[in-house]
């Protein structure tokens, strides 16, 4: 029944109010919490009933009604709702403001609920013919079916049925044939972190310090894998003493776009920190050289270093004043630069400061005494995504793994 009288427990001589709507497409029941009235009056409890049946037909009313808006104005009005209550990163906003120019131009006003699975794979397949992109995890179009599944999974609370962008979509919207493995990452031999880093001793030691900024960078990224960003946002006081060992106790990371530390680490709340792997002695000489030539360096020019930084740009006086760190695309186009120089070939793979920590996670991975969770904690990463996404075969282990499977063969 959908009144009923409540006869023991705290709520006994109440009546308890059910309605139970259905689905109009399915039949299936929808389910609606029941509620108790506050009085012992029947047509209180009758009231009470109205009320809710009232309430539910208004939301249902509210739910059709977004349903038939325009995908590209509530796509658009979504994300400047999750900016306005700062939700995102700048990156990720950025990210999605892209799929809404997409929404736009693919999908001009067609309503929400008119949006097909088969739309949906016409826009991927329209998407990588306009922009001669390839298909494959992680790429563009990978990312824009990600947001818009995202998106569309939303809308089910406002009575969407099926999301109309599948799991796992490209794999369903692609012949095997179209795609293309993700990008390969060239991991660094330990002959060639050698010769970088003799290079790079040399350079400091015959170099105007001011142009040293980029090369210590490349040296702290060898050592501890740590993100580019994570490396522009080095202060001199978060050096930290551990077990003997010189480690950085890191909080934060730099915003290219912005020109603005992002106030926290990739995928962590603010105020959390994460201590990185240890410096090498030779780094460390270097740090300590270049700390009192920088500081004598800004106290001669009057400048500020407001935030403390490390990697404070010393070669271009307006970023100094500004108080910005080297730029990011400073350091890859230095660590391209020492690698042609010592013929380092890549075998056509791409070079940045991203290559340091590959190898870096790498060397760790293929260390059979190494702790992974520890390594992976170190790099500010689960262990899942250590070993999925960073650690990669170690071309110096073939040796060694060559001999390992033909002694097996000979026993």
């Amino acid at each position: 029944m959908a009144i009923s009288k409540i006869k023991s427990g705290k709520f006994a001589g109440l009546y308890r109010v059910r309605i139970q709507p259905k689905d109009k497409l399915t039949g299936k029941v929808i389910s609606v919490k029941s509620q108790v009235t506050k009085t012992k009056n029947y047509q209180d409890a009758q009231k009470l009933e109205l009320d809710m049946w009232a309430d539910f037909h208004g939301q249902q009313l509210v739910a059709e009604t977004k349903l038939d808006k325009p995908l590209a104005d509530e796509f658009q009005h979504y994300i400047d709702e999750c900016q306005e209550l700062g939700k995102w990163a700048d990156s990720t906003a950025y990210d999605w403001q892209y799929t809404a120019k997409l929404v736009k131009h693919y999908f001009g006003r067609q309503k929400i609920r008119d949006i097909r699975e088969t739309d949906i794979n016409k826009f991927a397949h329209n998407y990588v013919r306009d922009h001669k992109t390839k298909v494959a995890k992680h790429s563009t179009v990978d990312r824009q079916l990600q947001n818009l599944r995202c998106y569309f999974g939303k809308m089910e609370r406002y009575g969407l049925k099926i999301n109309p962008v599948p799991k796992g979509a490209l794999s369903e919207f692609f012949r095997r044939s179209d795609m293309t493995r993700p990008d390969e990452k060239y991991i660094f031999s330990d002959d060639e972190i050698y010769q970088i880093r003799h290079q790079i001793y040399h350079d400091l030691n015959n170099k105007p310090f001011n142009t040293w900024g980029s090369r210590l960078g490349i040296l702290i990224a060898l050592d501890t894998g740590m993100r580019p960003q994570e490396v522009q946002a080095l202060r001199w006081n978060e050096f930290y003493d551990e077990e003997g060992f010189r480690v950085f106790e890191i909080h934060d990371s730099w915003n290219e776009r912005t020109h603005e530390l992002n106030m926290t680490l990739k995928d962590r709340m603010q105020g959390d920190t994460r201590r990185t792997l240890p410096l090498s002695e030779e780094t460390i000489r270097f740090l300590h050289e270049y700390h009192h030539k920088q500081s004598e360096y800004l106290e001669r020019k009057k400048i500020r270093n407001q935030n403390n930084f490390i990697l404070l740009t010393l070669s271009d006086l307006a970023r100094c004043t500004a108080g910005y760190p080297v730029a990011q695309r400073s350091m890859n186009d230095m660590l391209k630069s020492i690698t042609k120089q010592l013929k380092i070939d890549s075998h056509g793979l791409g070079i940045t400061m991203y290559t340091c920590r590959h190898t870096v996670a790498s060397k760790l991975g293929n260390n059979p005494q190494m702790s992974y969770p520890w390594a992976a904690s170190r790099l500010g990463h689960t262990l899942e995504m250590f070993m999925r996404t960073y650690v990669h075969p170690d071309k110096d282990k073939n040796k060694s793994m060559l001999e390992l499977v033909v002694s097996s063969q000979t026993h």
